[in-house]
């Protein structure tokens, strides 16, 4: 099952920067199809993909790519956690096909529909990569100790996948509490960076939920009515891992 794959990709991935050229047609096609397969987080928000070259994409901090995958959302409560969310799963796919890719955080289309907001983007380019597309060893992550962001114990099959998530800056905005029955994933408050803390808590959602069906045989995603009880400081709740 493609669970699996991505579950390994999840130790071994990196971003890429650098690209020597676009896909064959074939592999091509299999992204475009995997896109059409992608779980959101949050169902009842709408959303659409947008496969762009690299003419097509704008930004600051834009890197040099064959090809871009858009995700476009209605403006929503959970919109960008959702985004973060769903564009991971591809991100995954892409590494466990040795398929180079990168979070575009400030890159938006050029061309865009009426009413719709730059904000409203979030995307991955990818391409043929012209540098490794894996990390040989998990200790080349440059990442907080799992302590730092969890003060759970006995869950490390399921929190060290979320601790080694990307984000935006690497700025690792999230924070993990629960129980032995529910992971509840929060994200930093900021009135700067607030989009795409809940957009990297969504990247970390996807990773732990991922852990949870590989580790544990299943899980439910949920939001939980008084999952804010127990958010640190200065952070805001997103969702739930239920465990089975």
């Amino acid at each position: 099952m493609y669970e699996d794959v991505q579950y390994d990709a999840m130790f071994r991935r990196r971003s890429v920067r650098k690209y020597s050229g676009p896909l064959e047609p074939d592999m091509m096609d299999k992204v475009r199809n995997f896109a059409h397969s992608l779980t959101p987080l949050r169902s009842e928000i709408r959303t659409e993909l947008r496969f762009l070259d690299n003419e097509e994409v704008k930004g600051l901090f834009k890197v040099d790519a064959p090809h871009f995958l858009a995700l476009y959302s209605e403006p929503a409560d959970g919109s960008a956690a959702n985004a973060g969310f769903m564009l991971q799963q591809m991100d995954l796919f892409l590494s466990a096909n040795e398929i180079g890719s990168c979070w575009q955080g400030g890159s938006w289309p050029v061309a865009m529909g009426q009413g719709e907001k730059r904000t409203n983007f979030i995307s991955l380019a990818f391409g043929r990569s012209a540098e490794g597309v894996h990390r040989q060893d998990v200790s080349e992550f440059k990442r907080k100790p799992l302590g730092e962001v969890t003060a759970l114990k006995g869950m490390e099959d399921l929190l060290e996948p979320g601790r080694l998530a990307p984000s935006a800056m690497n700025k690792q905005s999230w924070y993990f509490s629960g129980s032995e029955d529910a992971v509840r994933v929060h994200c930093a408050r900021s009135s700067l960076s607030g989009r795409m803390n809940q957009i990297n808590a969504g990247i970390a959602l996807y990773h732990i939920w991922l852990a949870a069906l590989h580790e544990r045989g299943g899980a439910e995603l949920a939001i939980e009515n008084d999952g804010d009880g127990d958010s640190p400081k200065g952070y805001s709740y997103v969702a739930s891992v239920m465990l089975k």
